[in-house]
């Protein structure tokens, strides 16, 4: 039994597996540079010999390399990096053509390129920082703190497993990495796998809880999503099927436990008083227990980043409660869906956006200076902020005031404004 299991894990686990689905999709290793990666039965059955090398001859002139020509740069998201991946292949040199050492895979379908990279970007900061705040602003706050919770939770808890567990990601090669960014990090789980699993399923079963629709058409776009993530991180070569399948069972897991106690944290969040001063010193607890890696990573930065932006709205929206702004419905659940003004949607949203990045440059930059003159430190060295003692509180502070303001400041501004959305029936 033991030896099925071991070898069912080891399978899963392969790197080839993994390659071929990039083959499949279109990201395949230059002849010139890795001869031996593509057996002849594993080629594209759509693509003959000829058409592989002219492309592969084509991409000597046209593409691009992340491997070798690219510094990894950490204050990046993915957006950042396909703007980067769009200036890059349509900047023509015809006068120096890079040699082949420069380049090291051909991207043969844009359309699928794309494709995974948007899917991936579902489980990024950019995705985050759009996701929470339009649903805030528009939809609804009691669902977005509980949601926020459990993202909270599954996100840090996979973030410590990977540094505990120390499982390496597929190696390179046969895989083709594509997405530095998150190459120092550690493979199992996957914690994009576990988002894509555990916060589009979370929002269904919390939203119908309080509203009418059809639970069937949320579990169905739930599992789109899911699968669209969970591939993404296969096409960009960043995890195995094992690492996607184990974050995938983990995720639900903690869903299946967290879920029943969800209302209860939310409930003593709101009526204490205290509780924004505990959340606080809460987090910065875990910030200093989290597991120390072997090798500076994005992880624990990341971690710090999800952390502070959800103790900053929870705080938020304690306050707003304590001074009654935070209205209490006449009527107990379930609600029916009202079709909101979207132009007022737009507007809010680009409004609030725009204070969250004014609020991000200005914190960032006053406590990056203030914790490097502290320390002794060089702030406008990006070297300086890989030190636990500036990273924290740097990640920590930066976002807690983001989130703190996307929760508070920007629904009081919306109200001064007149374009507040309706909360008779949305915050608690």
């Amino acid at each position: 039994m033991l030896s099925s299991v071991h070898s069912l894990l080891s399978w899963l686990n392969e790197a080839e597996h993994v390659a071929r689905f990039q083959r499949y999709f279109g990201i395949l290793p230059l002849p010139s540079a890795q001869p031996d990666l593509i057996p002849q039965n594993d080629k594209p059955t759509h693509l003959n010999t000829d058409t592989n090398s002219n492309l592969a001859n084509q991409a000597l002139t046209n593409l691009y390399n992340r491997h070798h020509e690219r510094k990894i740069t950490y204050d990046k998201n993915v957006l950042d990096e396909c703007i980067q991946e769009i200036n890059r292949s349509s900047n023509q040199n015809a006068t120096k053509k890079p040699s082949p050492s420069d380049v090291d895979y051909v991207v043969t379908s844009w359309f699928w390129y794309y494709f995974f990279q948007i899917g991936s970007a579902l489980g990024n900061e950019i995705f985050y920082i759009l996701f929470f705040p339009t649903w805030i602003w528009n939809v609804d706050g009691c669902v977005a703190r509980k949601v926020s919770i459990l993202w909270t939770i599954f996100m840090y808890i996979g973030q410590a497993s990977k540094d505990i567990l120390c499982i390496p990601r597929p190696s390179s090669p046969p895989v083709l990495q594509l997405e530095k960014r998150y190459v120092a990090e550690y493979g199992f789980p996957s914690t994009h796998a576990m988002f894509a699993a555990g916060i589009p399923f979370s929002l269904v079963f919390l939203s119908h809880q309080r509203y009418e629709f059809d639970l069937w058409i949320g579990l169905v776009s739930a599992s789109i999503i899911c699968i669209w993530v969970c591939l993404s991180r296969i096409y960009l070569g960043m995890h195995s099927l094992l690492d996607i399948v184990g974050g995938t069972i983990y995720a639900w897991i903690l869903v299946f436990v967290m879920f029943f106690y969800v209302e209860t944290i939310d409930s003593f969040l709101l009526n204490h008083i205290f509780s924004p001063f505990l959340c606080f010193s809460l987090g910065i607890f875990l910030i200093k227990c989290y597991p120390s890696p072997k090798q500076w990573s994005t992880a624990r930065s990341d971690t710090t980043i999800i952390l502070g932006s959800t103790i900053g709205f929870l705080s938020a929206s304690t306050i707003m409660n304590e001074m009654s702004l935070l209205e209490k419905p006449i009527l107990p659940p379930v609600y029916e869906i009202m079709a909101p003004d979207l132009g007022l949607c737009v507007l809010r949203t680009i409004l609030g956006l725009v204070i969250v990045g004014i609020t991000r440059e200005i914190i960032k930059t006053i406590v990056l200076f203030s914790a490097c003159s502290f320390y002794g430190l060089d702030w406008k060295n990006a070297e300086s902020k890989r030190f636990a003692k500036v990273e924290m509180p740097y990640y920590y502070l930066t976002y807690f005031a983001i989130g703190f303001n996307i929760g508070f400041t920007c629904p009081l501004v919306f109200r001064a404004l007149g374009i507040n959305r309706d909360y008779s029936y949305t915050e608690l």
